[in-house]
């Protein structure tokens, strides 16, 4: 399972990409959003094209600050991962945008 906090990094195809967030406000305090979603665009792995899935974030619970999301990149095409992370009810109160490398050498298979 590779960690993104978002932050570039390199990931193997096949692996599990596991997303943290904390949310901010303008006076940089931490602040909770009603949801918030992680959209993920990335190669295909068939031809050349671009897939893209939206993947809901999991709120924190108790005294935690941390939003997290997972993406399982079994099935998508080696290249670069585009990310965007926004907040949900209304208009979004934060963005993150960042990517990273989905690696996969001729043994890593499209699908396993």
């Amino acid at each position: 399972m590779a960690m993104l906090t978002p932050a570039s990094t390199v990931v193997f195809r096949g692996a599990t990409a596991f997303f943290t967030t904390t949310f901010y406000d303008q006076n940089g305090v931490v602040s909770q959003p009603a949801g918030a979603v992680l959209n993920i665009a990335y190669n295909d792995g068939a031809g050349g094209g671009v897939d893209t899935v939206a993947v809901p974030m999991t709120g924190p619970s108790g005294q935690a600050v941390t939003w997290t999301a997972q993406w399982d990149s079994r099935g998508a095409g080696p290249g670069t991962v585009a990310c965007s992370i926004h907040t949900t009810g209304g208009v979004p109160a934060a963005v993150e945008d960042f990517q990273f490398q989905l690696t996969a050498n001729t043994a890593n298979l499209l699908t396993f």
